[in-house]
């Protein structure tokens, strides 16, 4: 075997002081104060401004003005007081004046300002409708020289209050002054400059022209008349003038042509215009939502084309590919043609996204640009997206109980139009008219006379604010009382609430109302002081409880909230914590919410500006709610030892608001199991770490290429880096600053004050992404010892191995000796391995282990020295969440300090591999190196290290499931995302309720009445459309009023997306003062739709990669295949943790890993059944058991038999191999899976199974047998007498057959089947020999007691497993440590045989630092929770969480039992070679 070894992970946690602001990723659980989870009620503003949109890193953020560069495919835009240039083709910022991309004028004439809706290109000059200096002044006429930069006036003096147009013919720059009737006309050869006053119907239609955004609508045809469209002579704008010019002479004051287009083509609202290039009878005119191409004729024969139409697109799936309804348009701007392509370009401001749409000049669609498909997200839909990523997060669900309101504003104005006679009470309900002078008023727009209603008007009636009514006052059903559309208590804080959220959040929540700070506070302060329902455990001192308030605005009663949150805080120990988000908040409203921080104990308010920020920030401060909880060691995770006499231990420090502190020792053991901890060459690899400067770290960043010196990770590449800090969406906070960014609210200016080494603090984050780097290379940015020197290199800087197990890779010496031609051993012989590991006989033994420092390091086995440090790159993504802004604190007492991190969380396996690689031009053999990445996230990354020195990246992926994304990273260091489709969808998704609002979004005034069309802020129809194009009945599954329904219908609608017709009329209200809907919807996508992600990268299912994958040759095939050269390599790996997500996690996941041409393809996704009818959302977190030829000489087949376990309690087992039949003629295909068993799981009885099997040969029965335990790990400490937790041991009789098992009918799966062997001591009820009728010899069980659980996956050794249990302290303060015990079972009769751990001696009293226990059956070995045990030397090691028995406290190590001698251990799960 090669030399490849699994070592002891021994982690100890050193306890710090707890400070207010601390930060940390979860301890895991059994560690005493860190087992009572705290207590966090969620609040969010849901107020009518949350449907505002922000952006975070656009690439255009606004469209005042568009001009495209004639030729070139590129335009230049104005955004409020800047010029920029734009590819339309790629997307990218272009160079338009000298070598800026982004130019802003500002010269003493001529100065862009927020004004200028004007600009045209002409002879290497930007025109535009500028101002002086200043930007105080009449406005004037300018051009800047995209050369030389230079800006001059080309006509000065026009009147500021005034709309202008600005075009060009041939050299002719014309402007059009509609207020004071003036035209001007410039040639921009001889500078020579005409002004006309226009007299007769030019001077009439001027003043009575279209415009928009104080900018005249009009046209130059390509014969050089001017084209208006005016209201002269009519009611509105509904006529179309030529008037023809002649040079640098005044135009005519007569028109040459006319055309009255009313009731034929509507030409009202024209926002823009432009002429066909070559043909007069043509022109281009925009109206808000839609482009009208108008071929000119008589009032009979002019007709009309039209694309688009009004609506919020959704930018990460708007792709639209053809004309019509597919083009959406919010706030349609301006409309040019470029004239040597013949391409038309429209901008669109919108709030939701601004871009610019392309089309040819018959209107067919060509592209749509100026835009990042990642941004534009609305408040709330940023909000929904942040507490999604919170309450997912597996490092946070262990150690916090969530709970969920949302909260505006009470009373205030109802309206309708209905009558008030009939339909409400005529005593409260009064014209609005009425209100006009109330306090506060009515919206002028409700005391206008209306045509329809009751008596013509709208009727109104004033609901002042009863907080009596307000709060909290009990849990009813699904939600608290009282309740409704606005103000709602929706989760309780509990277990569970996490899940609950999520679904909730994917629900969808619609904004409106105020922001009243006294309903929040009401809410919080009634639930945690109600006598039954706080979840305040008066018993348990260390738990902690608190508020997080969510808020986008100024808000209301702030000094009686104020009083609540110190009372809160004060009496009941709850801490408040606000969130000042959206960055539209006022300097005083901002101090508002830092009074309210104040007094609820946290000190500051956090400041989230963007949704992502909001992610950040709220994680931040969640973790820093765990960081005040923990004080104890944490667990070891693997532990093997090599027989060559080293023990390798990982340890980390655990550092209260900084990077953990790792450890990683080398100490000399005998074949007995003794260490000796004197022995020479022992090492600490935490002690030999290379200068920051001198460390060699490498990443994939675009620009940089690693292979240089595997060093890129470096300040110099920081804009390079930024890219990829920023792919997923997080951005680097400003965490060092020169000047605070609000005058009365705490700032991040304490070292700019003192004075920093090296004087690089500045404003912005530029200074933040270089400090992050340098950080990370071991420097002191984030100033851990309060000094502000943030260049010194900080003590330690080595980060902390969690839950990754070492691997030790030397010399290629994988097995070549085989019984069987189905063998990779055989493979390997005839394709020339021995003389490729000869060739490589000397390579260095390394190290390689996953870090939460973001990396993988690479050490030298002998010196413990490290060698490089690889960042992979979705990894590097997630690395600006270590930059907690908040802990640069003057007012802690240690200042500064980061967020503590899962990175590189997984454990890497190694495989030689012989294939052609994307690097390759031939196949030949390779040392591959497999990264999940564990808790850092859904993914992982795959190098080639058969050069240790010279690493090669060939793949990484990622799933993102809160974003619906997958990314995927090649070995030429290209990105490619592809979109998926959401699962859930609610009425504020459907096509028309996004219709409405955008009308209430573009005018609040606009007619209130539901109606079946969507010209107002209201629809009301039984018919809505579905948002996902090519669905059917059959792929929907539909609740109303949490009720399934089927009475419903699909068709396609005239947009072309699926139109469905519900059994009841539905309605959706945009403007808050107007009605809600009562009933809810929430319709599943049950299909597999998406909008770009191929079937090759199907990974939307996988979750946190816990698992470890198991790498082996499979039977491309299937059933039959017998020829072993087309043959693939692939790894097996379960779907990893789903984070309470249905239908992430719940898989295997088959992966080729020797596919050059699609990198880390999906061979197969195969689903596992989420039983609908229990009560668990299911993952798959435990390693897969995976059985080969190469490890048992009892099968025949190539490829594996792969078996899971996963948290609903059932055993999977999976077909991957070339057999044909079952034994029984049955025919059986490649793919095909089955349940084995079912232990009836329940959130009730807690049997979760987090941890991988087992699995062995038994000596008597000759089945293989699979060993597992059950408990909710993440909460351990739970006591509770419906807890029913069991280790078992279960064996598969067909093996080394498949066959398809229907335990539904037959009961073959059922623990039913299985004996009960509890309280066995002797064997009597052994399933190899019991009588029982019925038979129960399919396994057995054993029950665990007093709420124990199972903390890590049992060891098989020698005939007898063994099982690391917790049980909970019996004490009712829930923060005292529980027992840590081991049990010993006979693998094949489940007889509990622990008593041998203990000199055969009896279990009945046992004392464990100095408390004595009694009746128990297993061996106590300390208090916490132990790690998975290891047997070396007749000795069982583990670690523990707590404090052993033993001298060394984090340590236990025991004789281990005697059993039966088989004749190899199972090594199902180490599937390295």
């Amino acid at each position: 075997m090669k030399k490849i070894k699994l070592f002891i992970i021994q982690i100890l946690l050193f306890a710090c002081l707890i400070i207010s602001n601390s930060f940390s990723k979860a301890l895991p659980p059994g560690s005493g104060d860190g087992d009572v989870p705290a207590n966090i009620l969620i609040l969010l503003d849901k107020s009518a401004s949350m449907t505002a949109v922000n952006y975070s890193g656009e690439k255009i953020s606004g469209l005042y003005g568009i001009e495209p560069i004639p030729g070139t495919g590129n335009y230049i835009y104005h955004t409020q007081y800047e010029l920029g240039g734009y590819d339309d083709t790629t997307g990218e910022l272009v160079p338009i004046v000298q070598t800026n991309s982004k130019y802003s004028v500002d010269s003493n004439y001529c100065a862009t300002h927020s004004d200028t809706t004007n600009i045209l290109y002409h002879n290497n000059h930007i025109y535009f409708d500028g101002m002086p200096a200043g930007r105080d002044g009449p406005s004037t006429l300018c051009k800047v020289n995209t050369t030389t930069g230079t800006a001059t006036s080309v006509i000065g003096n026009l009147n500021s209050n005034s709309s202008f147009g600005l075009k060009k013919y041939n050299d002719i720059i014309i402007l059009v002054d509609k207020n004071h009737k003036k035209i001007y006309l410039h040639n921009s050869v001889t500078n020579n400059t005409v002004t006309c006053s226009p007299s007769g119907t030019l001077k009439e239609v001027i003043s009575l022209a279209a415009e928009n955004y104080m900018k005249v609508v009009f046209a130059i045809d390509a014969s050089g008349n001017l084209v208006f469209v005016s209201k002269y002579r009519k009611s509105y704008h509904n006529s179309i003038y030529k008037f023809p010019l002649n040079g640098m002479s005044c135009p005519s004051n007569y028109h040459s042509y006319m055309v009255d287009l009313t009731d034929k083509i509507r030409l009202d609202g024209s926002r823009s215009m432009v002429a066909h290039p070559t043909d007069d009878k043509i022109i281009y005119l925009l109206r808000s939502s839609k482009i009208i191409k108008i071929t000119l004729g008589d009032r009979n024969s002019t007709t009309s084309k039209t694309t688009g139409r009004a609506g919020l697109a959704n930018p990460i799936l708007y792709n639209p590919q053809q004309t019509g309804l597919s083009v959406y348009f919010d706030l349609a701007r301006e409309i040019k043609i470029d004239p040597v392509l013949n391409r038309i370009f429209v901008s669109d401001n919108s709030n939701t996204f601004k871009k610019v749409e392309t089309y040819d000049l018959d209107l067919n669609h060509l592209n749509s640009s100026g835009y990042s498909k990642t941004d534009g997200v609305t408040r709330i839909e940023g909000a929904v997206e942040a507490i999604q990523s919170l309450v997912t997060d597996s490092s946070l669900l262990s150690s916090v109980n969530f709970g969920f309101g949302y909260w505006a504003s009470a009373g205030g104005y109802k309206v309708t139009g209905g009558n008030p006679t009939y339909q409400l009470d005529p005593s409260s309900w009064k014209p609005c008219s009425n209100f006009q002078f109330h306090n506060p008023p009515i919206h002028a727009y409700y005391t206008q006379p209306i045509s329809f209603g009751y008596q013509g008007v709208w009727w109104c009636k004033y609901e002042p604010t009863d907080y009596s009514k307000l709060g909290y006052a009990e849990w009813a059903g699904n939600e608290a009382k009282p309740c409704d559309d606005i103000n709602c208590f929706k989760v309780r804080v509990d277990t569970n609430g996490a899940s609950e959220i999520n679904k909730l959040m994917k629900d969808g929540i619609i904004p409106r109302g105020g922001t009243d700070a006294l309903i929040w506070g009401k809410m919080a302060d009634d639930y945690y002081r109600h006598p039954t329902d706080s979840p305040i455990d008066t018993n348990s001192p260390c738990q902690s409880s608190y508020v997080v308030v969510i808020g986008d605005g100024a808000m209301s009663n702030v000094s009686k909230t104020k009083t609540i949150v110190e009372n809160l805080l004060n009496q009941k120990k709850v801490k408040t914590f606000t969130v000042a988000y959206g960055g539209g908040i006022s300097s005083s409203g901002l101090m508002a919410f830092d009074e309210l921080a104040k007094a609820g104990g946290t000190d500051r308010t956090i400041i989230a500006n963007t949704p992502d920020e909001l992610k950040a920030q709220l994680n931040a401060a969640v973790r820093s709610v765990i960081a005040q909880k923990l004080s104890f060691s944490a667990p070891a995770i693997t532990a093997t030892l090599e027989q060559s006499g080293s023990l390798l231990q990982a340890q980390f420090k655990y550092k209260q608001n900084m990077e953990w502190e790792g450890v990683i020792t080398r100490t000399a053991i005998s074949k007995d199991g003794e260490i000796d901890e004197n022995d020479s060459g022992n090492w600490d690899a935490s002690q030999m770490m290379p200068e920051p400067y001198a460390r060699k770290i490498w990443g994939i960043i675009p620009g940089a290429d690693y292979k240089t010196d595997y060093n890129n990770f470096t300040e110099s590449n920081s804009l390079l880096i930024n890219s990829q800090f920023e792919l997923f969406g997080n951005r680097v906070g400003d965490y060092h600053s020169d000047t605070p960014k609000v005058s009365g609210v705490t700032g991040n200016t304490r070292c700019s004050s003192l004075g920093d080494s090296s004087s690089t603090i500045a404003d912005g984050i530029d200074d933040d992404i270089k400090g992050l780097i340098s950080f990370s290379r071991g420097e002191d940015y984030f100033d851990y010892d309060g000094d502000c020197n943030l260049n010194e290199t900080r003590k330690a800087y080595l980060g902390d191995v969690y839950h990754s197990e070492m691997v030790v890779v030397g010399a290629p010496s994988a097995d070549t000796t085989y019984y069987s031609t189905t063998q990779e051993a055989y493979w390997r012989s005839i394709k020339g391995y021995d003389a490729w590991a000869k060739s490589l006989s000397g390579r260095s033994e390394r190290i390689y282990v996953g870090a939460n420092d973001g990396m993988l390091h690479s050490f030298d086995n002998k010196t413990g020295q490290e060698k490089w440090a690889f960042i992979p790159p979705f990894i590097m993504s997630k690395m600006p969440l270590m930059v907690n802004t908040t802990l640069n604190n003057e007012l802690a007492n240690v200042k500064g300090g980061s967020n503590a991190i899962f990175g590189v969380d997984g454990s890497p396996v190694v495989h030689d591999m012989y294939f052609k690689s994307a690097l390759d031009s031939s196949e030949k053999w390779h040392t591959i190196l497999m990264v999940p990445y564990g808790r850092g996230g859904n993914g992982f990354t795959v190098l080639d290290i058969t050069d240790p020195d010279k690493p090669l990246h060939l793949y990484s992926v990622y799933n993102d499931h809160i974003k619906n994304k997958v990314f995927v990273m090649n070995h030429l260091d290209m990105v490619s995302q592809y979109q998926y489709i959401d699962d859930t969808y609610s009425i504020i998704d459907m096509d028309e309720a996004i219709l409405v609002a955008d009308n209430y979004n573009n005018n609040n005034a606009i007619d209130i009445q539901c109606k079946a069309d969507t010209t107002t802020s209201c629809y009301e129809s039984r018919t809505w459309t579905f948002p996902v194009s090519g669905v059917t009945k059959a792929d929907l599954e539909v609740n109303i009023n949490n009720k399934n329904i089927t009475d419903f219908t699909v068709q396609t609608g005239s947009s072309g997306r699926p139109e469905i017709t519900f059994p009841q009329k539905l309605f959706f209200q945009a403007n808050p003062i107007g009605t809600n809907s009562e009933d809810t919807l929430v319709i599943k996508l049950k299909g597999t739709f998406s909008s770009s992600l191929p079937a090759e990268y199907d990974y939307k299912e996988l979750g946190e990669t816990w698992s470890a994958p198991r790498i082996f040759r499979l039977p491309n095939t299937g059933a039959g295949d017998s020829n072993i050269e087309d043959d693939i390599y692939v790894a097996v790996m379960g779907g990893g943790y789903g984070g309470r997500n249905e239908g992430v996690g719940s898989a295997l996941f088959v992966i080729n890993l020797e596919d050059s041409a699609t990198p880390g393809k999906v061979e197969k996704v195969i689903q596992v059944a989420d039983d609908k009818n229990l009560n668990i959302i299911n993952s798959i977190t435990g390693t897969p058991v995976v059985v080969t030829s190469d490890t048992t000489s009892e099968v025949k087949f190539k490829g594996a038999l792969v078996y899971t376990n996963d948290f609903e309690g059932k055993v999977t087992k999976y077909n991957l191999t070339n057999m044909d039949n079952d034994g029984s003629g049955g025919t059986i295909n490649l793919y095909d899976h089955t349940t084995l068993l079912s232990i009836g799981a329940s959130k009730e009885n807690g049997r979760y199974q987090y941890h991988a099997m087992d699995a062995g040969i038994g000596t008597t029965s000759n089945h293989l047998w699979l060993f597992s335990g059950t408990g909710d790990y993440e909460r351990i400490n739970y006591r509770d007498n419906s807890l029913d937790n069991i280790m078992y041991g279960f064996r598969d009789e067909d093996f080394p057959l498949y066959k398809k098992k229907d335990y539904n009918e037959t009961l073959f799966g059922q623990l039913s089947k299985c004996s009960d062997t509890t309280n066995d001591a002797t064997g009597a009820k052994c399933p190899l020999t019991t009588n029982s009728s019925p038979k129960k010899n399919k396994g057995w069980y054993i029950k665990l007691p007093n709420s124990q659980k199972i903390s890590a996956e049992p060891t098989l050794s020698r005939g007898l497993v063994y099982y690391p249990i917790f049980e909970p302290s019996e004490s009712i303060n829930r923060c005292s440590i529980g027992l840590a015990m081991i049990c010993a079972v006979d693998d094949e009769c489940g007889t509990n045989v622990s008593t041998q751990l203990n000199g055969n001696n009896s279990l009945e009293s046992q004392t464990v630092n100095g408390k004595e226990y009694a009746g128990k059956t297993c061996k106590a070995v300390g208090q916490g929770v132990l790690s998975r045990l290891v047997v070396f030397g007749n000795k069982l090691f583990a670690n523990i969480a707590g404090q052993s028995t033993q001298a060394k406290t984090d340590l236990v190590v025991i004789d281990s039992g005697m059993g039966d001698v088989d004749s190899f251990r199972s090594a199902w799960r180490e599937g390295n070679f």
